[in-house]
């Protein structure tokens, strides 16, 4: 056993890092559901949250000496990556908790690899998933079923729980086109500067919906609902993400990856113990399959695309790393923030 106290200290650093994205991102659904149980608006929810993580990402970009100056051209698709990203993804999920468990909503967004890879599947352009990708697709939508069937036979389940649902895979394909926009139109922009703007727009617009619609009538945030805010700006939006781009730099992207198989298992066992959220033999059984199917897909080498030049493996690794960053920001995951980053 080495004593040497550097590399302890990296080891260290390495099981911190991942617990952190594991448990924050993971605990994010969560904090979504608290905030909404305390009476918050989701729409005004969603933005508040947004826009000081936006400003925040932006700060830590200006900290580690990035220029936060971005061209028109840039910001464009930057913002209709955000929109769709968190004003479509994101908020979505707001929307659809108020109505379903938060661990479901995590499940549901669970599949997002796998909606992704469809989309890329679809688009002769793109990298396409390999037999195996498609038979983990094809097992991962399965797993949907699973988490359907009780409801569509009326075992248990409401009309509420439909809408839900329903609101929740809206939310995966609105991010999942924000995700192959962000891969189809790449930006100069630093990662991190890109993503505090995405966070800027869409915690902005979602002000304006939450203002249009009337919420800030009797609006008020208890000390719970302060509690949830404060928990996903810091938390779940900064320091998870600051431990996912580190991690990105410090260990192989396919174990950075395996975030998106525990964030729903951590976001199930959560949802359970705080609300007693029910855990039965479908959402068992639903939670193997989807996870099964994202491993395999996820894991999976990709066909190149028909059209697609060669590239360098320095255009490789970076594209990697932005596409990354992109689809885990706000998530948890992206998440997460999340942030699925993180919801």
């Amino acid at each position: 056993m080495s004593l040497n106290p550097l590399r302890w200290s990296r080891s260290v650093k390495l099981i911190v890092a991942f617990g952190v994205l594991y448990v924050v991102w993971g605990s994010t659904y969560l904090g979504i559901r608290i905030g909404l149980e305390a009476g918050l608006p989701p729409s005004l929810f969603a933005g508040m949250r947004l826009v000081p993580a936006g400003l925040l990402m932006l700060l830590f970009a200006k900290w580690r000496g990035q220029s936060v100056r971005i061209s028109l051209s840039d910001f464009k698709i930057v913002a209709t990556v955000g929109i769709l990203l968190l004003v479509g993804g994101m908020y979505f999920t707001f929307l659809a908790e108020r109505t379903i468990p938060s661990g479901l909503s995590a499940l549901i967004v669970a599949l997002l690899p796998l909606w992704i890879a469809l989309a890329e599947y679809a688009l002769p352009d793109m990298e396409r998933p390999s037999a195996r990708g498609v038979f983990g697709l094809i097992i991962g939508f399965s797993g949907l079923g699973v988490l359907m069937a009780p409801r569509i036979t009326g075992i248990h389940g409401s009309p509420e729980q439909f809408l839900g649902i329903g609101l929740q895979i809206l939310g995966t394909w609105l991010w999942t086109g924000g995700s192959v926009l962000s891969k189809r139109r790449p930006v100069k922009t630093d990662a991190i500067v890109a993503t505090g703007y995405e966070m800027l727009t869409a915690g902005v617009v979602l002000l304006v919906i939450g203002t249009a619609l009337g919420e800030w009538t009797g609006f008020a945030i208890t000390p719970s609902g302060a509690g949830a805010l404060a928990y996903l700006i810091i938390m779940g939006s900064c320091v998870a993400f600051t431990a996912f781009v580190w991690l990105l730099r410090n260990a192989p992207a396919s174990k950075v990856m395996t975030y998106a198989y525990v964030n729903p298992v951590i976001a199930v066992f959560l949802g359970w113990l705080v609300f007693r959220e029910p855990i039965d033999g479908w959402v068992l059984a639903g939670m193997t399959i989807i996870i099964i199917g994202v491993a395999l897909t996820t894991s999976a080498p990709t066909r190149p695309a028909n059209t697609a030049p060669v590239p360098s493996a320095e255009t490789l690794l970076a594209a990697e790393e932005a596409e990354m960053i992109a689809e885990a920001s706000g998530a948890g995951q992206v998440p997460a923030e999340g942030e699925q980053t993180s919801a």
